[in-house]
């Protein structure tokens, strides 16, 4: 499949001109932590693994736990920071599934992206209780463009 960047905005709608039935598309950005095997006890950041647009509105972040931790246990928080979770509060993602943050009134005003600058995106893994045998999880923020 082919790919297209853009500057700006996706609108879509047929009616030019008035704002009747035209919305902006939803954009999604993904961070694969790939195999978790092998990482111990501690916080593991990921550095920055994503840019958001200044000015952009996000409108969920999805956790999926692809491969169940094993040999210990992990949660997920991503922040704007290292080690942050400005973005979404830590989750328990152990036992694989799909899972979203708690909204808070500071997770939720993060959400609104700077005018001024874009976001950088940090995920955090904290791993406790032993080094994982197994694991591996799916970062995925989805976003309005302005």
């Amino acid at each position: 499949m082919g790919a297209t960047t853009f500057s700006g905005p996706v609108r879509a709608g047929n009616r030019r001109g008035s704002d009747s039935n035209v919305g902006n598309v939803v954009l999604a950005q993904t961070y694969d932590s790939g195999d978790l095997d092998g990482t111990g006890t501690g916080n593991v950041d990921s550095g920055v693994v994503m840019r958001i647009p200044a000015g952009s509105q996000i409108v969920d972040i999805i956790v999926d736990q692809t491969e169940a931790a094993s040999g210990g246990t992990t949660t997920v928080s991503v922040g704007t920071a290292a080690g942050g979770a400005q973005l979404m509060a830590a989750v328990a993602t152990t036992a694989g599934g799909r899972f979203r943050g708690t909204a808070t009134a500071a997770t939720q005003a993060a959400w609104q992206i700077s005018a001024s600058a874009d976001a950088e995106v940090h995920v955090r893994n904290v791993v406790a209780s032993g080094a994982l045998t197994a694991g591996q999880f799916v970062v995925t923020i989805l976003y309005i463009q302005r």
